[in-house]
């Protein structure tokens, strides 16, 4: 059901029954991020932390350490470079690793005023190319040194090099403020299914982010945070939330460095705070002796899909006892939506509560005859208030993919296609996507249900179901999955567990084994390599 703005539902939920860190680090000392967005997005609050400790780490990633000072002096070097060479508010790409140039490239831009549009430098080129062609940029920025393949950006856009080893030496930068909550950055959604979308967020949106991520977990300058996620994503909340209050941002690279790597970086250097995805998070936690890795962990945040019963059940077997493990749930277009720190007196199997309504949001949750639901009733969430400016496309700002709102124009409408429903202690249940869910021979299936029964196959560790469709016949499920250790007939056994566990219509059609799920820079399943896979086959 798609609803246009006239259609949409009165009926909105606004209100979080408990603080953010309810259930969390409660007592745990911190200061929360004061002043406007533009010190915390500006170098104010980056200063302050250098003049209270100027030589303590604050951005190390396994080759650069850079002292607070340091980050100050290549941040203040970079700006006045941006500054003198672009125009307020012009779009520019910066080509990334995750690396230590990453956060100062990002700092440099927001403080001079730019529309940020970073990618990673690990995508294919075709994504990198196709991000470009969006971005509508007048200049790129390349970090010294670093063996980046650059044969997709045109020679006649300038090109900005930092050398994040030499000192700048630069005197103090101002912020320049551009329009207010003018476009300040532009995230590229993962393309799992398709050519990637562009959103764009203003000053607001990412200080609201900052500011909720450091109360909920009471960050201070006691704190490693390691950055797995890419810093054209979710690792930049990480990196400004790290250096906003004098903690130490830890960048690694999963998929460069590998997991064995990045488990003895944890266990070696007191890493406190991680945020990461469950699926990859079931495979760490299968390695013997992880606990040494996870030793100095204190929250663990799930995002970006589904967490189930069992996961908590196995992360907690693993977790030190008094580490504490929440969820969130949100889309690039919102941000977090949904956010608590898990009690498991507050289910029982399958999946877990995605969380309480986040600061700052509205849902409303709508049948498929497109009434509000009741509570206990499922429906498709729509999500308003702080959200991103827009759309990103050909280089401007655009509402394509947003609503208004019809009582207050001023305020968009994102229509999520998340199945929720509202539990009567304010707890929203994720129930799964609307677009993985299709009828097999006139009966409904949902794909993350049974993707749930192929993970409790025992010796399957990972599974991801799609739909083929196939001319005069219902749509057929394609499953794809990894073993522990690959055995003949697992196919045959994990369809007979998937009828046991769900219903028969619900059994894949076909089940292949594979080394490895493909998966995208932020680790979601990329599904056009496997409707690939399964094409061929």
């Amino acid at each position: 059901m798609k609803l246009d703005q006239n259609e949409l539902p009165v009926r909105w939920i606004e209100n979080r029954p408990v603080p953010v860190d309810f259930g969390g680090p409660e007592n745990l000392p911190f200061t929360p991020l004061s002043g406007d967005s533009a010190e915390i997005l500006g170098l104010h609050t980056l200063a302050e932390m250098a003049a209270r400790n100027p030589e303590k780490i604050a951005i190390f990633d396994g080759q650069i350490s850079l002292t607070y000072a340091q980050v100050l002096d290549r941040t203040y070097g970079l700006a006045h470079r941006l500054a003198a060479e672009l125009p307020l508010g012009a779009p520019v790409v910066s080509l990334l690793f995750g690396n230590a140039a990453a956060p100062v490239i990002i700092l440099a831009c927001v403080a001079a005023g730019l529309t940020l549009i970073p990618i990673d430098a690990g995508h294919p080129t075709e994504r990198a190319a196709a991000i470009l062609a969006e971005s509508g940029a007048t200049a790129v920025i390349l970090a010294a040194g670093e063996p980046v393949d650059d044969g997709f950006i045109p020679p006649e856009l300038p090109r900005i090099i930092l050398d994040i080893a030499a000192p700048a030496n630069a005197e103090r930068f101002i912020r320049r403020a551009g329009a207010p909550n003018a476009p300040l950055m532009v995230v590229f959604t993962s393309g799992s299914t398709g050519r990637p979308k562009g959103v764009a967020y203003g000053s607001e949106d990412g200080v609201d982010a900052i500011r909720r991520f450091v109360a909920s977990f009471h960050i201070n300058a006691s704190d490693v945070i390691i950055s797995l996620a890419s810093l054209s994503t979710g690792g930049m909340r990480d990196a400004f939330s790290a250096l906003s209050t004098g903690a130490t941002i830890r960048i690694a690279d999963l998929k460069r460095q590998g997991v064995g790597h990045v488990l003895q970086i944890m266990g070696s250097e007191g890493v406190t705070i991680l945020s990461f995805v469950p699926t990859v998070l079931r495979t760490l936690m299968n390695i013997p002796q992880v606990e040494r890795a996870f030793a100095s962990l204190r929250a663990l945040d799930l995002h970006g899909e589904a967490t189930l019963a069992s996961d908590i059940a196995l992360f907690r077997s693993k977790l030190p006892a008094l580490c504490h493990i929440s969820i969130t749930l949100g889309t690039t277009e919102t941000d977090t939506i949904l956010s608590w720190f898990v009690d498991e007196r507050r289910f029982e199997a399958g999946i877990v509560p995605a969380g309480y309504l986040s600061p700052g949001k509205g849902i409303a949750i709508v049948t498929e005859a497109g009434a509000s639901a009741g509570i206990g009733e499922a429906g498709e969430m729509f999500v308003r208030g702080r959200l991103a400016l827009g759309s990103w496309q050909k280089g401007r700002l655009t509402e394509f993919r947003f609503l208004r709102d019809p009582e207050r124009p001023e305020i968009l409408v994102y229509q999520t296609g998340d199945i929720v429903r509202l539990r009567p202690d304010g707890l929203v249940e994720y129930l799964g996507r609307k677009d993985r869910q299709a009828k097999i021979r006139g009966l409904w299936v949902d794909m993350a249900e049974v993707e749930a029964a192929l993970r409790a196959v025992d010796g399957i560790t990972d599974a991801v179901v799609t739909l083929r469709p196939r001319a005069g016949e219902s749509d057929a499920i394609i499953a794809f999955v990894t073993a522990e250790h690959p055995v003949e007939g697992l196919a045959a056994l994990a369809r007979q567990r998937v009828i046991q566990a769900t219903a028969e219509h619900m059994a894949p059609a076909e089940i292949y084994v594979l080394e490895e799920i493909p998966r995208l820079a932020n680790y979601k399943p990329d599904l056009v390599k496997l409707d690939r896979i399964g094409a061929k086959n």
